[in-house]
């Protein structure tokens, strides 16, 4: 398991494979939406992070301007601008993080087939990820976990935390295991990965908001991956992976239309 590790930056982002900032059109951009009538900070939290994408938007043009602009033999500005870009796309990610914890509506549950999320939410976590291309992820749900009644938009994003979270420990060098099993009237989504394993001091610190051990980290995604779970009627832990290589995130929510 890692928490939060921050990403080798350099000329690693290449020319075509720059991503501008998310207008989030997915699951994200409809979820904030349809919650006006959120409390509190959840409200101001939504303009706040219209504004700032707005700003992205210009800066990531900016930015693809200049790769226009600048000739490829430049090895100095392509270094550069692929730094710019990745700390927009950081900076996107981030404010879809903060929006979703400040979020207060209850799901919405429908009936949803466990494998199709699972599959759903491995292509984005390796999108999102630089090793992505090259980790292995295996996928395995029991006959008895086919189906549940979840928040698609909001269990996808759960799970696409989770999965960020091995792939980024394993760091490439090993791999990821999602098992769906049913126990009970719940549903258990187990995420195995083969990194340095849990802190030895306190477990539960890492599920805290803002607490992070990476350079560059916020420390929001594994608590928005609990407060999801936790308004799902469920809960999610972490464990050392069976073996004592790596760490086992489990994830458990009611499979009932209730939440029950």
């Amino acid at each position: 398991m890692m928490v939060e590790r921050g990403k080798r930056r350099g000329a690693g982002a290449g020319r075509n494979k720059a991503k501008g900032p998310s207008r989030r059109g997915g699951p994200g951009a409809a979820r904030q939406e349809a919650t006006p009538g959120d409390e509190g900070v959840g409200p101001m939290a939504r303009m706040v992070a219209h504004e700032v994408r707005n700003a992205l938007s210009v800066m990531y043009n900016v930015a693809t301007g200049l790769r226009r602009a600048v000739p490829a033999e430049q090895p100095d500005a392509e270094m550069l601008l692929g730094i710019l870009e990745e700390e927009l796309r950081r900076l996107d990610r981030l404010t879809h993080d903060l929006v979703s914890f400040a979020m207060t509506a209850p799901p919405i549950r429908t009936q949803v087939r466990v494998q199709d999320l699972v599959e759903r939410a491995v292509q984005e976590a390796r999108r999102r990820c630089p090793a992505g291309d090259r980790a292995r992820v295996e996928v395995t749900v029991q006959r008895g976990a086919a189906t549940a009644s979840l928040d698609p938009d909001r269990m996808f994003e759960a799970l696409v935390g989770l999965l960020r979270n091995g792939i980024e420990a394993s760091n490439g060098r090993g791999g990821v295991r999602v098992v769906a099993t049913r126990a009970g009237d719940r549903l258990r989504l187990d995420v195995f990965d083969e990194g340095p394993g849990l802190p030895t001091d306190d477990v539960e610190r890492i599920f805290d908001p803002f607490f992070s051990t990476k350079a560059s980290g916020v420390g929001l995604g594994l608590a928005l991956c609990r407060q999801i779970a936790r308004r799902h009627g469920g809960e999610l832990t972490a464990e050392p992976a069976p073996g004592g290589v790596g760490a086992c995130f489990r994830l458990e929510v009611p499979v009932g239309e209730d939440g029950s």
